[in-house]
This record gives structure tokens, sequence and C-alpha cells, in this order.
């Protein structure tokens, strides 16, 4: 073999899942893929020139703290001081050059940064440390700083420091390469004791005429404040795949979504109730949609789906903040099922309609479950979920068996009761569930609310839908019964066995009614029962 050919060992290691799995094996019991410590890889970095590469790729592939970054400079080039934020009464870790940094110091920089591909700036695992106040230094050397990123989720403030990682971005380089999440719960404003590089930072995240976000194909924005750039930076970006965001946007920022060709999911924390207006349903508007999830009022989404021309919608999921307003109809739901697009009801696999969870909402007066009847004919339909508080919630058991006839590949149904629970006994009885058991056998999660006062033993033949469940359905993963009330425990108890032979105690759960706290001990004896047939 020639001294310069690669091995087939070195080609395996190389592919950071391999190597990964491979250690897994290696570590103490119960590792997992992503609990693999820094330690094991950097042994694994000395083991020989090989593997080296492998592990070093690995070791920095992700970094969640900056100072990783500040540590590859010279130990003599940088300081680490604390100091006294008197507002906040807290003290604050801070690096800082000791002295003007040269050509020569990046020489382990270069070594190791460009490995780097994932970058978690934000404070959701756990607290940010310092570092990111050196990178507008890094810059003037670096340009990109950070050439393989992919990945970048970032929180800027100016109390960690972090808004120094606004240095990390480059529309010239097109950084990152595939996705950018910004989370941001405050104003990014100057304040005391600024260094000159990190107050033009400050300003030129804030400068309307420097649009600064990434042409990247997935962006997220989480954010309480409206920022300056954000409005023409949207509008600029051409490769967006993956577009969520809470901020209001606007009819302009709405209708440069509508026209992206390549747009696949969408996210709107807050439609406005005109900005659907602007656009014409005849202007093959998001053309390539897949995935669509959408926060506002009953008229703004009625406004939003004839607008949809994409043939092969996948994934829905309505948020009506005014759903207590007016019942639901069926009308909304055939929005979804144009003729001019014929082929959706064959690609719809996922549904969930909900509404604002808030105590002192108002409530709408009555849910009717038949409302959704014109998604019986999304044959491929795995996962429907609808959570309204309504007075009323209206289930009938021909609504579950028309749903058990109409959707073979259920997965996951779930339907949320009342808050509170109504008085009235649930519509829905426990044995009208065995449509569900003998004609979805990839169903595995199912939470809704039964009438499981069984007065007499279950026969199949009553139910309309012969035989027994099938054998080689998947095992439940979750069987929640909300509200419930119980009959006789041995009934209740032998349908669970027969519907649904593979269900683990550990994943059943049911709750009386408060009306009948007597029919928990009920309950009690049949998980025991459950238990039992599973030992």
């Amino acid at each position: 073999m020639a001294e310069s050919e690669e091995s087939i060992g070195s080609r395996f290691f190389a592919i950071h899942e391999l190597l990964l799995l491979v250690l897994s094996y290696l570590s103490p019991p119960k590792a997992t893929i992503s609990s693999i410590d820094t330690d094991s890889l950097a042994n694994l970095a000395r083991v020989s020139r090989n593997i080296s590469d492998a592990a070093l790729d690995a070791l920095w592939r992700s970094i969640h703290q900056p100072d990783a970054i500040v540590r590859l400079l010279p130990a003599d080039a940088y300081e680490i001081s604390e100091t006294e934020d008197e507002e906040r009464d807290t003290r604050i870790d801070e690096y800082r050059l000791t002295r003007p940094l040269t050509p020569n110091d990046f020489a382990a920089f270069d070594k190791y940064v460009p490995r780097i591909r994932y970058v978690d700036f934000s404070n959701s695992s756990k607290i940010l440390g310092a570092g990111c106040e050196v990178f507008p230094y890094l810059k003037a050397f670096r340009d990109p700083i950070l050439p393989s990123l992919v990945d970048f989720r970032w929180e800027p403030s100016v109390v960690n420091g972090s808004i120094g990682a606004f240095h990390l971005l480059s529309r010239a380089a097109s950084l990152p390469g595939q996705e950018f999440s910004l989370l941001m719960w405050s104003e990014i404003e100057h304040f005391p004791g600024e260094s000159d590089a990190i107050a033009r930072t400050i300003d030129a995240f804030n400068d309307p005429a420097l649009p600064w976000l990434p042409d990247v194909k997935k962006l997220t924005l989480r954010t309480l404040h409206y920022l300056p750039a954000v409005r023409t930076a949207i509008l600029n970006l051409t490769n967006l795949e993956h577009f969520s965001c809470d901020l209001r946007l606007d009819a302009t920022v709405f209708q440069g979504l509508a026209a992206l060709p390549r747009l696949r999911f969408v996210d709107l924390r807050w439609l406005p109730p005109d900005a659907a207006k602007t656009v014409s349903p005849d202007s093959q508007s998001f053309r390539a949609l897949e995935g669509l999830r959408i926060s506002g009022t009953l008229t703004s989404i009625e406004t939003l789906l004839p607008l949809v021309s994409s043939p092969t919608l996948l994934s829905v999921r309505l948020l009506a903040k005014d759903f207590q307003s007016r019942p639901i109809s069926p009308a909304l739901l055939a929005l979804l099922l144009t003729p001019a697009a014929p082929t959706r009801a064959a690609t719809l696999t996922h549904f969930t309609f909900t509404g604002p969870a808030r105590s002192s909402a108002p409530r709408l007066a009555r849910l009717d479950l038949a409302a959704f009847a014109p998604l019986h004919a999304c044959a491929a339909l795995q996962t429907f979920r609808i959570d309204i508080d309504a007075a009323q919630l209206v289930f009938r058991d021909a609504d579950v068996r028309a749903m058990a006839h109409a959707w073979p590949a259920l997965a996951v149904l779930a339907v949320v009761p009342p808050r509170p629970a109504s008085r009235r006994p649930p519509a829905l009885h426990l044995y009208a569930l065995w449509a569900l058991a003998t004609r979805c056998p990839h169903l595995r999660q199912l939470a809704l609310e039964v009438d499981a006062g069984a007065a007499q033993v279950f026969r199949a033949e009553d139910e309309g839908d012969g035989g027994a469940a099938p054998s080689s359905r998947r095992a439940m993963e979750e069987l929640t019964l909300y509200c419930s009330p119980c009959g006789d425990p041995m009934f209740v108890a032998d349908f669970l066995h027969r519907a649904f032979p593979q269900l683990p105690a550990c994943a059943f759960h049911a709750y009386p009614p408060a009306t009948r706290p007597e029919d928990g001990d009920k309950w009690t004896a049949i998980v025991a029962s459950l238990a039992g047939a599973g030992d």
C-alpha cells in the first residue's frame, strides 16, 4: 500500500457518526453517542496519526463556550479579569487582550478552529461564559473567524459580552452555511465601560442600513424586540427552506416569504390579520411548502390557507388565538384540500389544531369533532391532535370509528378534554376504541377522554369491527384516558388486554373525574392487572 493511500479504517473513522458509535461501545455502560466525554476523544486523538484527525474533528465539531476559541491564542496574548456590575449586583468575567495580536499568534487557532461546525452561544442549557468580547479583534486577522460554520444558535447580550459573537456571521462567506437561530430577550444598547470594538459591534447590529442576517436554509427568530435590520434582511434572503419567527411580520415581508421558490416549512407565531390579504390566490405562493405552522385569528388562518399552492403539504399545525369567537367549521378544514391541489389528500400526514392555554381566556361553548370530518379524506394521516378549551367537547363513538376507517396509518391520536372537566360523562365509550385497535396497526399514542363505565363484558361482534386486534401491531407507547369514569375493573382490563395486547403498564395512565374520586381505586387495579399480564 502506498504511504499516501488512506486505509479503510481511516476512511471509516473519518465518518463522525461512526466514530462516536464505536466510542459509545467502548465507553462505560449506559453511555450514549451524545455523551462521549472530551477526554475520550482527546486520548483517541493521541493514538495514531490515522485516527488523530478524525478524533479532533469530533472533539471540535461543536462548541458551547466562547473561551474554547480564545484559549487557542498564546497565553501571553490575553487575560481574564472579573468586573463588578453594580446595576445588576453581580460580578462578570471578561477576557482582555494584553497586547496587540500578530499573524504569528494563530498557529494553534488555524489547526483547530476550521473543524468547528456547530456553535451554541445561548443560555438554553447552561450559563454562557466570557470570550465573545475578543471576537472583534480576531476578525481583523481571520475573516471569517469560523470558516466551516454550519449551524449557529445565538443569544446576543451586552451583559455577558455575547454580542461580540456578531462577528461569527458573514454574508460574504455565507456563514453559517445551513442554519441560524437568534434568541433575543433584551435590546442591544450601549453600556458604560464598553470597548470601542464592542461599541462598533452594537452600532452594526442595530444599523438598518446593514442587513446582516445570513442567507441560510433554516432561519429561526425568537425575540421580544423588533430588530431594525430584520425586515430588510428577510427580504434579501433567497435560500430559505425553513423559516420560524415570532415577530409581527408586515404585509411586505409576508409577500416576500410567499414568493420564495424553495421554502418548505414556515412557522409564523403571530400572523397579522391583514398580512395574507395582500397576496393573490392565483400567485402560486408557497409553492414548495411541506410544513405549515400558523398562529393567528381564525380569519387570518382562513385567508392564508387558500394561498398555499403546494401539492405536497405534509404537516399542518394551526393555533387559533380567537378560537372562542365562533364555532370551528368544516369549511375551515376543507380549505386544506382544495381542488387546485388534489394530491394533498394523499400527502398530509400530521395535523394539529390548538388554542391559547390561558386560564382567564374565554372558552369556546362547544367543540364538535365532526367539524374535522373533511380530513377523513387524508388516508395517509399519521398524527391527529386537538387541544381547544371548550365548555363542551362532542366526541362520539361514530367519530372515532370514522377516523379508524379513514386513517389506517394513524400513529398518534390525542384529543385533550375541556378544562376543567365537564360534569357530563364523555360521549365516547371505551369499547368504541376497538375500531382503532383493529384498523390502525401502527397506533402507538392514544390520549383522550372516554366513558369506561363498562357494565358488561366486551363483545367484538357488538362493535361492528369484527376480528381480533392484529398480533403484529406495534407496542403502545402511551394510552392516556383523561377524566374517565370507570365501571367494572375486570371488564375494562379484559378489553384493554384484547384491544392492546402489547400495552405496558408503564404506558397506561387513567384519571378519574373529579366528581368520582372513588374510581381512582378501580383504575389502580386495572394498572396492576396490566402489570401482571406483562410479567
